[in-house]
């Protein structure tokens, strides 16, 4: 994909009144803690969710094998809460009448052109993932993918991006991840919180293994 002309950058940031937001809602939530006790919380909340589904999105770990071993696709994308290019995995919401696995090989296949193959989770059913649980309802799935090189879709990937998208993918190799976040940030990208804590298990799980 062609690089956009010039970079994004914030032009103003204002108070939105929940009737004219689209896509996230402030909310007062009225609960009782362990004492009997009524207190409040402000929260963010997604309106949009799929009645039939267990989750507002899905979060792809969108795996290749190659000849050096495993590479992870990773996005750049620019996200205005940041004011930065964020390293993030591919994702998307969930969609009205469609599966998460659905939903996950949809948007793998709009935002990186790529065709994918589900993982089956091997622990049975996947547990949902709150990203911010102090702040935020919102939900996910982890949903691991193959990606067949050898397939003819992806000799030349073709991403579908919506108007007002722009996402550069990029392949990491996995033993590196936790180099390449560094190296990253290092430039001026924010690293997104799911692709950081994954680095760093795997950067965990070598230094308690060896």
């Amino acid at each position: 994909m062609a690089a956009p002309a010039r970079a994004a950058k914030i032009v103003s940031t204002e108070l939105l009144e929940n009737r004219d937001a689209k896509w996230i809602n402030l909310v007062k939530i009225t609960y009782e803690d362990e004492n009997g006790q009524v207190r409040t919380w402000e929260a963010m909340r997604r309106p949009g969710r799929p009645n039939a589904s267990a989750v507002d999105a899905v979060q792809m770990i969108a795996l290749l094998e190659s000849p050096g071993g495993p590479k992870l696709l990773l996005e750049k994308q620019f996200r205005a809460p940041t004011g930065k290019l964020v390293i993030e995995f591919p994702a998307g919401l969930v969609d009205e009448g469609e599966t998460p696995e659905h939903a996950a090989l949809r948007e793998l296949r709009e935002e990186t052109g790529y065709v994918g193959e589900v993982v089956a989770d091997r622990g049975g059913k996947r547990p949902i993932l709150f990203s911010s649980p102090a702040s935020s309802s919102s939900s996910s799935f982890l949903i691991h993918l193959k990606v067949d090189p050898s397939k003819a879709e992806n000799q030349n990937p073709k991403p579908q991006l919506e108007d007002g998208e722009f996402i550069e993918c990029f392949w990491v190799p996995l033993d590196n991840l936790y180099e390449e976040c560094r190296k990253l940030e290092a430039e001026g990208y924010a690293i997104d919180s799911k692709v950081g804590v994954f680095a760093e298990g795997l950067e965990v799980s070598k230094i308690w293994s060896a």
